[in-house]
């Protein structure tokens, strides 16, 4: 919950005097560079137009602070150019070119300091230190941070004392090891910001030192704090910080009621002043209460009503609660899918902080690199010059050997100096890039490890899915035996009673005629109750059979079974759906060594892909079309790039579908990629029969035409 409470505290420092608040409009501002004005007039209005498109118009405020730099370089305005350069260094930030804004912002500095200009040397210090405060360089923010504060204390300037105390106090407070250190510099800012009136600071103040106390569990010292802050915010729309961390004190106490209160004041004041960030966090501090409640729809529903204020500001810390809150609570309703979808997000997300963090890590090293090596250049012309000037006293005091002598020795002492230092500098930077890269290496194996689960659960799913396919398509091959034995039965029954009756009769002739249909009617019971007895031991069989282990199987019979069993299956579950089935099976194949419980799973999902595809096109072209869904397989003869040397089988599963567009073509394999509608497929189906094909040393490729219909072909070695 940093990002507004730091904002704020850095925003006196972050802007110059020439972006105070300005009744000039852009328009004015355009006139003022047309006109006959001076040169550091221009200067000035480019300047101020760059400070203005920085939240908007990066490109136009770069071009803006370039114009301002080549017009003061120009026209020898030096303290313009210091502040050009100082908004070339915030743009580049902005923009993620890490180096260039460490080459600007320090020009910036160097000019303000040859000038002794304390407004604007503090400016740049501070600016720095946000520079490296916000790419988790610390120790090297409150190094700026440092120098800006002793700086304040000479001039004696207690706004900018109280800014720099502030902002150490926020470093500190990052580490739950300083958090005492934190308390005493918000304690030595505090009594500055009462004095000089500044009601917004104070506000930021008490409550931060409310939210240090809060993480200690020290709720009796926060509680007076809020109270104060919210004292002096008094009807300000910044409450809202105070409310927030109200919440969050709450929350901890597990007093929820009471945290949910307030995060509703605060979001009831972000609405009408149309805070984002106060919306967002209000939305986020209420998921989590629910999140602790166990109260897990209720909590997804705050965390996703967050997430679109969380993405239009790029708050990076409240996207990765929010992401960990969904991820979390998603997985707890057994909803996989979506939780694997936002700890994706997350994953991403830190992947794109380590980017950004190797990139400046990177800026850092060359920038520093090019110090080293302008710094060597002068030593260079030192050295150079030293070395005239020893030829020149040679030249004079020839006979005195021993002075000569002593000063080359200094000369490379001071080069092995030099050396040395630089090595030391750059074994410094390379320690420190080794032991960021470690903890991002545990980072990334602990998710790696979160997602392996949630990868195992989707797969059962996805097992389990296929498994109502088969059953479906099981029950209708017995269901139609049964339907024969039941009604030849009735009807046999039915001829008994006849029989019965022209026995009391007496019509024999007539009795034998029905006794002879009653025996084809027993027969052909016999046979269906036969074949009904087949299909369940061959259910039996499949059940018994080890699927890890290959066994010797009918490719053509295995891939048959599964068409009629995939096509009864979706009948059961639509009576409309309707395809012509034909099949062209090579017999000359014979049985290959396969896990057929494995391949028949994988032959079901490009067979049920394939129904779906010609539904889909059904139910689009209407009558004019008829669906069809071909099964055929082939052997092919080893070639001369067979290892084998025994050839392959080949299986090609076709529709007359609507094809597969090229624009997802490269991504029908990847785990969890569907063009079904939500709801009606896990896109876990074309992985894993890629999986299993590639686990049987095969392939699985596709062949598509969009409009046509599409082919994928599975080719096993024999």
């Amino acid at each position: 919950m940093f990002w507004k409470k730091n904002i704020l505290l850095y925003f006196p420092l972050f802007l110059s005097f020439y972006c105070a608040a300005q009744s000039s409009t852009t328009d004015s501002l355009l006139r003022v560079i047309t006109s006959e004005n001076a040169d550091s007039a221009k200067v000035d209005a480019y300047i101020k137009l760059a400070s203005i498109n920085a939240q908007s118009d990066l490109l136009k405020a770069r071009d803006f602070a370039n114009k301002a730099k080549d017009l003061a370089e120009k026209s020898e305005y030096k303290k313009g150019e210091g502040y050009a350069y100082k908004w070339l260094g915030i743009v580049s930030n902005y923009q993620g070119k890490y180096y260039d804004a460490l080459v600007f912002s320090n020009k910036s500095l160097n000019i303000f300091e040859s000038l002794n200009d304390e407004v604007g040397t503090s400016n740049l210090l501070s600016n720095l230190g946000i520079f490296y405060s916000d790419k988790g360089e610390d120790a090297k923010a409150l190094e700026y941070y440092l120098r800006s504060l002793k700086l304040a204390e000479q001039t004696g300037n207690k706004l900018r004392i109280e800014s720099a105390l502030a902002n150490i106090g926020v470093i500190y407070f990052k580490n739950p090891d300083t958090y005492n250190k934190s308390l005493e510099y918000y304690f030595k800012a505090l009594p500055y910001a009462i004095e000089i009136k500044d009601d917004e600071s104070t506000g930021i103040i008490y409550s931060n030192i409310a939210e240090v106390y809060i993480n200690q569990n020290d709720f009796a010292k926060a509680l007076p704090n809020l109270q104060q802050s919210i004292k002096a915010f008094s009807n300000t729309s910044n409450v809202t910080i105070a409310y927030i961390i109200m919440g969050k004190m709450y929350k901890q106490k597990a007093d929820y009621d009471s945290a949910v209160y307030y995060y509703q004041k605060a979001y009831t004041i972000g609405e009408e002043t149309n805070s984002l960030l106060d919306k967002c966090q209000a939305l986020l501090g209420v998921g989590q209460v629910f999140m602790a409640k166990g109260n897990s729809p209720r909590a997804i529903e705050y965390f996703k009503n967050a997430l679109p204020f969380a993405k239009d500001l790029d708050a990076i810390s409240e996207l990765k609660d929010i992401y960990k809150g969904l991820s979390s609570e998603y997985n707890k309703t057994f909803d996989f899918k979506n939780a694997f979808v936002f700890q994706n997000e997350l994953i991403n997300l830190y992947n794109t902080e380590n980017a950004k963090k190797q990139s400046f890590n990177t800026a850092t090293f060359e920038y520093t690199m090019e110090l080293e090596r302008q710094s060597g250049q002068l030593d260079q012309l030192k050295k150079e010059k030293t070395v005239r000037e020893l030829e020149l006293e040679q030249e004079k005091l020839a006979k005195n050997f021993s002075i000569a002598g002593l000063s080359a020795l200094m000369v490379v002492a001071i080069i092995l100096l030099i050396n040395i230092n630089q090595r030391k500098k750059l074994n410094k930077l390379l320690h420190a890039q080794k032991k960021e890269i470690e903890i991002q290496k545990k980072d990334v194996e602990t998710t790696l490890v979160e997602l392996k689960s949630a990868q195992s659960q989707l797969i059962q799913s996805e097992k389990m899915a296929s498994l109502g396919e088969l059953t479906a398509g099981i029950a209708h091959e017995i269901q139609n035996p049964l339907n024969f034995v039941n009604n030849f039965a009735e009807v046999s029954i039915e001829l008994f009673s006849e029989m019965a009756e022209e026995l009391d009769k007496g019509q024999y002739e007539e009795a034998n005629a029905i006794a002879d249909d009653i025996k084809l009617n027993l027969e052909k019971i016999h046979h269906h109750g036969r074949r009904a007895d087949g299909i369940v031991k061959g259910m039996f069989q499949h059940s018994r059979r080890n699927s890890d282990s290959k066994e010797s199987t009918d490719i053509n019979a295995l891939a048959d079974e599964y068409l009629r069993l995939a096509y009864h299956g979706l009948r059961a579950k639509d009576n409309s759906f309707n395809s012509k089935l034909d099949t062209d099976f090579d017999e000359s194949i014979g049985n290959i060594n396969i896990i057929s419980q494995d391949m028949g799973r994988a032959i079901l999902n490009l067979i049920t892909n394939a129904f779906f595809a010609v539904d889909e096109k059904k139910k689009q072209n209407g009558k004019g079309y008829e669906p069809r869904v071909s099964v055929s397989s082939k052997k092919i003869p080893a070639g001369p790039n067979d290892s084998g040397g025994k050839g392959k089988v080949e299986l090609r599963v076709a529709d007359n579908g609507n094809g597969i567009p090229k624009k997802v073509l490269d991504k029908i394999f990847q785990p969890f990629f569907t063009t079904k509608p939500t709801g009606q497929g896990t896109g876990l189906g074309l992985s894993l029969s890629y999986d299993i094909i590639k686990a049987h040393g095969g392939e699985l490729k596709v062949e598509t035409t969009e409009g046509e219909g599409a082919t994928f072909i599975i080719q096993l070695p024999l």
